[in-house]
């Protein structure tokens, strides 16, 4: 009889497991869609802004801050993860991709080096928070999530990035974020936005696919367009990372919150079989007892 009490105690406790798995479910659902809906009407515009800068620079020799190459030891990585967990392996999968920025590490002081180079993080969310603070790197600033809208925190940042970038105190920013792709798909990404780097090839292939002009007039000059809007394409970058770093993880807990209360049903599924079995064989060794004290009288 014990056991058969043991066991009623975990279907009860595991079926209000996987109620709260499912109410936890459908509310990242709910989020995600919200999520992918910014993430990807965004897109567009940061594509296209990253084309028109191609194409400035492309037909102009205007040098800028934010395109020169800079000489520090240290990088700038600009880390999206999450505040709370149950997002399966989203956060473990960016740590792995900054680890392969740094294959070899400092034993004695337990840093990650690349090269002679040392990282600087500023880091959105908590979970990133507490593995940048385990590197034994310089945190720069360091933020939750939800502290901020998505456009604000991408300015608070953006501002950090440039003034570290433009000062020297950095060789380079990157971000280091989820990319979505699909409610099942997010892609650790590791993305340069500073320097400044073009990709002219697929910037060519677009400018051929719609017809744009050769010979593009500045107004005013290529200079101050540059000197106006390099800023905000960083701006863009971060924003548009933020956003898919945000589709990513409710899409995440979503699945994992699935995965979960399918993993408890089936669980409850197998312990009402045992539960059945042990009740049973308990009302049979019952009737045996009845059965063999009745004998006994006779």
């Amino acid at each position: 009889m014990a056991q058969i009490r043991e066991i009623k105690r975990r279907i009860k406790s595991i079926t209000n497991t996987s109620k709260v798995t499912h109410a936890m479910e459908l509310i990242s659902a709910a989020k995600m869609r919200k999520a992918q809906e910014q993430a990807l009407s965004s897109r567009p515009y940061t594509i296209t802004l990253n084309e028109v800068l191609a194409e400035i620079r492309a037909k102009s020799q205007v040098q800028n801050p934010l395109l020169e190459a800079k000489d520090a030891q240290s990088q700038l990585l600009v880390l999206l993860t999450t505040d709370r967990g149950f997002v399966g392996g989203l956060n473990i999968n960016i740590f792995r991709e900054i680890s392969r920025l740094a294959p070899t590490s400092d034993s004695e002081s337990g840093r990650a080096k690349l090269s002679g180079q040392s990282f600087k993080y500023v880091v959105v969310g908590k979970k990133g928070t507490n593995f940048a603070s385990k590197t034994g790197q310089d945190l720069l600033a360091s933020f939750q999530s939800e502290q901020m809208t998505p456009l604000e925190l991408a300015r608070v940042i953006t501002k950090i990035a440039i003034d570290a970038y433009i000062k020297s105190a950095v060789s380079a920013v990157k971000l280091v974020y989820s990319d979505f792709k699909s409610t099942v798909k997010q892609i650790p990404t590791i993305k340069q936005i500073l320097p400044i780097e073009f990709t002219m090839e697929q910037n060519q292939e677009t400018k051929e696919a719609t017809g744009t002009p050769d010979e593009p007039i500045f107004e005013p000059s290529a200079a101050k367009i540059l000197e106006n809007v390099l800023p905000h394409y960083i701006l863009t970058e971060i924003y548009q990372a933020i956003l898919e770093g945000k589709a990513s993880e409710h899409s995440a807990r979503m699945v994992a919150m699935k995965n979960a209360t399918d993993a408890a049903g089936d669980l409850v599924d197998d312990l009402t079989l045992t539960y059945n079995q042990a009740r049973q064989e308990a009302i049979t060794k019952e009737l045996l007892d009845i059965v063999t004290a009745q004998s006994a009288f006779q």
